[in-house]
């Protein structure tokens, strides 16, 4: 079977629709979110060590941890307070 030139253009038409789609629908993380993320997902043992984390009192002294380590330097209070907010909206809309 041979694939004319119009049925090669409308498939690599239809992979690139769906691959911009694929794009578009996640979020954009800003360069250093990105690298962040990206380091956080390589360090050895990670998923173990977050895996440890087995009751809402634990997760809750992480998260402080984490937004204190965050916030040490140019992070205002309330941008941490609305930050908080807002992840917490995004996660009960999710369920």
């Amino acid at each position: 079977m041979k694939i004319t030139k119009e049925q090669l253009r409308q498939i690599i038409k239809e992979e690139l629709e769906e691959a911009q789609q694929a794009v578009t629908s996640q979020p954009k993380l800003k360069s250093d979110v990105g690298r962040v993320a990206a380091k956080l997902e390589k360090t050895p043992g990670m998923e173990g060590l977050l895996a440890a984390i087995t009751n809402r009192p634990e997760f809750e002294q992480i998260m402080l941890q984490f937004i204190q380590m965050v916030s040490k330097e140019k992070l205002k209070p309330n941008d941490v307070k609305m930050g908080i907010r807002n992840v917490a909206n995004r996660v009960l809309k999710a369920k």
